[in-house]
């Protein structure tokens, strides 16, 4: 089971922890965070939406998201043996963060191939093993949980998930249920805040976001 001990693959030291604002301030140049009336996969109207797909346009920004979920990794010293990317949106950064880390990476198809092997999950692993799952925007959960069972099915263990945003709308409540503890670089009322920095809202307009997020789906 690998042990992140920050040390990069090839055993050089990397002390250069990326700061909240740092990623924040990447994203917003990026234009990532969107204001006005969105819907969720969920069919749940959100007055603000989080395009991080725009990330796998920009490669910096994208190295600097998967060195921010490394951080955490590595913080919370978080053991495993596989990384998992949750499909499809987070594969790329689970890609970088297994290089970044030297961990193996599996890939859990969305549904198992009709041919051939008829895997499910992809890769070379044995049974017993653990996962660390990653995501890059998490809303309640499901498709961590969703992800978690499918993995789980295969013989293999899920402890611990890390995703680059929280939208705060229950995930963390929802996977503790399934023993799935959740971690997250960024909060939606840290980017809430950021956003009346930059004069993009008030705090009343924050409060109504909340407010409207809060509300059951």
């Amino acid at each position: 089971m690998a042990v992140v001990n920050g040390n990069d693959k090839n055993g050089h030291s990397d002390s250069c922890l990326i700061s909240e604002h740092q990623l924040f301030s990447a994203f917003y140049d990026l234009e990532v965070f969107r204001l006005g009336e969105f819907y969720l996969k969920s069919g749940q109207m959100t007055p603000i939406y989080i395009d991080l797909r725009r990330v796998i346009s920009a490669p910096r920004i994208l190295r600097l998201a998967a060195r921010a979920l490394c951080d955490i990794i590595e913080e919370r010293e978080l053991q495993f043996d596989y990384i998992v990317g949750v499909p499809y949106a987070a594969l790329p950064l689970a890609t970088l963060v297994s290089d970044i880390l030297d961990v193996p990476m599996l890939m859990k198809r969305k549904e198992a191939k009709s041919y051939g092997t008829k895997k499910l999950i992809e890769g070379v692993y044995s049974a017993g093993g653990t996962v660390l799952l990653v995501e890059d925007v998490v809303t309640t959960g499901d498709s961590i949980r969703e992800t978690a069972e499918a993995i789980r099915k295969e013989g293999l263990l899920v402890a611990d998930s890390v995703a680059v945003l929280d939208r705060q709308q229950g995930a963390v409540q929802n996977l503790q249920q399934d023993k799935i503890q959740f971690l997250s670089c960024l909060t939606m009322e840290k980017i809430l805040n950021g956003l009346i920095s930059k004069g993009q809202m008030n705090e009343q307009r924050k409060k109504e976001i909340i407010e409207h997020l809060a509300k059951p789906f």
